[in-house]
This record gives structure tokens, sequence and C-alpha cells, in this order.
């Protein structure tokens, strides 16, 4: 009886809670609930497992009532965005690494030995781009990015105390050897893990532009971002997830470097400095392995607990080393999964390995391209010292870390959603009364459309002129 008086209390709670959030959030439309919504499901569990009904035993066809989902939120976004009088040529134009890199995922899925399944996954996750631009679409761009993730946050978080508490059969769960796996509303600990750094980077934001703001709050508004992300670090650590709790380090460090003495006049230079550590690492390791000692401290072994066996054991498939298998192919071609040992699980736990054994050494290098531009481009933002910038680049860290045991590139993944969202950066909308008004002065707190461009400081600068036909 009790648990469920405090799951009833708690769902009243968020309730009132982003009741509260939709109340002070100036020019944020209802549409922002699509993206609410795809977000939610994202950083949590399937809707068919919420529901406990609609799954599917075959991993081929997957689960109808997800597909039914999934399909449904993107032509919602397409209606949202067949209103709003979008410049298309400037976000092809600023987003090309992006598509070029799922031109060939796309091109790839004609020798993938299913060819269907495999368009099918290709145009889902393609979804993102769709969903993320009725964010970018907004009269406030950055107030609707800061609404998705933090009303997620007031639910997910706390949802997962609960569900750890009060309802373990649904928070927790036992691995094959006996240990204690803490999920909270997700799957997996390292979907947990993801979780508290999507929103955790997110609420350091929102912190940020609380205190920050002329509005005068309470006390209360001010630091509740606190309050959740004590919560996701409590989480966190329970989750035990390292890579997680890395990238959330690096992350968290990019987000405080005006705090931080020694990077508070080298916020510019942070990406140069990432490079820097990373090839000082290889150098180091290479000459005085000290991995093993860096592992250790981390309470993990060499093998990145078995992740190296699985990789030895995908290599060893031998796929074609140029174009690879096909997108999404290998968990769904039963014929390389014969020639894996049962421990292997539907993942490469490297989402490097996953993109070469999908697209080949081809598809790394468009890869390497998006990348490359996207880096470039964040880094160069971070001169001009916004608190939008920094949360683009350390979602930008966390993406590249997080990649190198588990996968995000191409997998409907949450980091994958919000990197597609701060990679496109910022969208164009000719004319129209919703943007002439945000233009002309609505001064609630963030800066206007045309400023969540990473590239333009988020906090301070000049109200452009509104674009005409």
């Amino acid at each position: 009886m009790i648990p469920y008086l405090v799951l009833f209390v708690s769902l009243i709670v968020f309730w009132r809670l982003i009741r509260h959030d939709i109340a002070e959030r100036d020019g944020v439309s209802s549409a922002i609930w699509i993206p609410t919504l795809w977000v939610g499901i994202l950083l949590s569990r399937p809707i068919s497992m919420w529901l406990d009904f609609g799954g599917a035993d075959d991993y081929l066809e997957g689960s109808p009532l997800d597909r039914l989902f999934y399909f449904g939120l993107i032509l919602a976004s397409l209606a949202v965005l067949s209103r709003r009088r979008i410049v298309w040529s400037e976000v092809i134009a600023r987003s090309w690494p992006i598509l070029l890199f799922y031109l060939y995922l796309l091109v790839s899925v004609t020798w993938s030995p299913t060819p269907f399944v495999s368009f099918k996954r290709w145009f889902k996750d393609f979804g993102n781009i769709f969903i993320a631009l009725v964010i970018l679409t907004e009269v406030n761009p950055q107030q609707a990015f800061r609404a998705v993730f933090v009303r997620c946050a007031y639910v997910l978080i706390p949802l997962s105390v609960v569900f750890l508490r009060y309802f373990p059969e649904l928070g927790r769960r036992y691995l094959r050897g006996g240990q204690l796996e803490v999920v909270g509303v997700t799957t997996q600990k390292n979907s947990l893990g993801i979780l508290i750094v999507i929103c955790g980077l997110v609420l350091i934001w929102d912190w940020f532009e609380r205190t920050e703001s002329v509005t005068r709050r309470r006390r209360l508004d001010r630091y509740l971002p606190v309050a959740f992300l004590a919560m996701g670090i409590y989480l966190l650590n329970l989750s035990d997830s390292k890579t997680s709790m890395l990238c959330f380090l690096f992350g968290g460090a990019v987000m405080l470097s005006p705090r931080i003495p020694v990077l508070k006049h080298r916020v510019g230079a942070l990406g140069f400095l990432l490079l820097a550590a990373v090839l000082g690492y290889f150098v180091l390791d290479s000459v005085f392995q000290i991995k093993g000692a860096l592992l250790g401290a981390l309470g993990r072994d060499q093998t990145f607990t078995g992740r190296t066996e699985v990789w030895q054991a995908l290599l060893a498939l031998k796929t074609d080393p140029l174009f690879g298998t096909g997108f999404c192919n290998i968990w769904s071609n039963y014929q390389l999964l014969e020639q894996l040992p049962d421990w292997v699980g539907k993942s490469t736990h490297n989402g490097y390995l996953e993109m070469y054994i999908d697209g080949g050494y081809v598809c790394l290098f468009f890869l390497a391209i998006m990348i490359l531009v996207i880096g470039q481009r964040l880094n160069r933002a971070l001169v001009h010292g916004g608190h939008y910038s920094r949360l683009c680049f350390a979602v930008f860290v966390a993406m590249v870390l997080g990649n190198l045991s588990e996968s995000h590139w191409g997998r409907m993944a949450p980091l994958g959603f919000i990197f597609l969202a701060i990679a496109i950066g910022h969208v164009h909308r000719v004319g129209g009364r919703e943007t002439v008004h945000a233009l002309a002065g609505n001064q609630t707190g963030l800066q206007d459309e045309a400023a969540d461009s990473p590239v333009a400081s988020d906090t301070t600068g000049t109200l452009p002129s509104p674009r005409s036909n």
C-alpha cells in the first residue's frame, strides 16, 4: 500500500513541477511536447515496456507498438515543421556533415541482407533530426531546449529513486552471475548513467540561467535544479557506470570552466587542451603503461569489464572492411550471430566499432568528418563564453567519450539525439508573427531564436533584424 501511495504523491508532485515550468517559460509552444515525449522514452525504456503491452519476441521485426509510437511522433513533427517557415537551404548548408553521414548509412541499407528492416531502423534514427528541429524552430529555442530536458529530469530522476526504493522489480535487476544492477526507469545501468549525464548537464545550465536571470525568483525556484542534480549524482554513484561518470566529470568541467581558475581565461582553448590530453595519454601509456593503473583506479580491469573480448569476437567475423555489412544489420543477421559466442550481447559496446561493422572504413571516414567539423564549430563558439556554448561542447565531449564503451551513433540513443540538436545549432524562420515577436523584444530570460546558435553568446548581444522573403 505504501509504495503505491508514494508513487501517487510523486505523480502529483511531477504534475505540479511541470505546470510551474510551463508557466515560467515564455516563447515555448505546446508542440514542444512532441520532443519531450520522444526524449522521455529515449531516456527511459520503450513504450511497450512501460505499458507491458505490444512487445515483440522477434528481434528482427521489433515491437509494433514502439514502431507506431516513433512513427506517429515523426509524422507529428513533420506536420509542425510544415507550418513553420523554415529556411531549409540554411538548415541543409549548416547540417551537411550530418546529412552526408546519414546519406551513406542510407546507401549501406542496399547491401544489407534485410534491407527493409535496415531502412526502417535508419528512418527511425533519422527522425531524430525532425524532432530536434521542432525544438530549434520554437520562438525561444533555448528555453524550449531547456524545457524538454528539465521536464524529463523532473520526472525520470525522482521516479528512478522511487522505483529503486519501493518497486525493486522495476528499478533493479540481477545479472547472470547474481550481481545487483541499479537501472531506475531505464533498462540497464549504463542507460541510467547516460540519463544522469544528459539531464545533469542541462540542469547545471538551467541553474546558471536561473541564478543570473534579472527576474526575481523564489529561493526554491533558484535551487530546484540543484536538488535534482544532487539526486542524479546519487543515482550515478549507485549505477557504477564508469563511462557515464567520466562523461559527467568532463562535461561538468566544461560547464564550470569559467569558475575554475586554471580554465577561466582559457575557455576557448578547451578543444585544444582535450586533444592534447588524449595525445598525452597515448604517449605516456606507450612509455609507462599507465592504462592499467588508471583502469584500476576506476575499478575496472584492462578488458574494460569484458568489452575487449567482445570486440575481438566481433572483429573475428572479418566483415567487409571497406563497406561493412549494411546499416544496423549485424544483430539481425543470423549467419553472423551463429559465429559469435553466446556471451556476446546485442551490442558492440563501442560506437566506432559498430559503425565500422555497419559501413566499414568509408562509414568511419564520414563519421570522422562529422566529428571534426562539429567539434571545430563548437570549440570556436566557446570564445563567446555563453552557457549554451559550453553545454554544446560538454555534450560533444560526452558523445565522443561515451562511444568508446557504448554505441550511440545511429542507434536511437538519447546522447545521439542531443548531439544532433546541438550540431544543427540554429534554424532561421522567414517572417511569421511569432518570430517577429521574439526578435522585437521578448525579454523573458534567454536570447531569441537567432541567438541560439552556439556561435553566438546566449547571455549577451543585440537582437538581429527580422528576416523577410
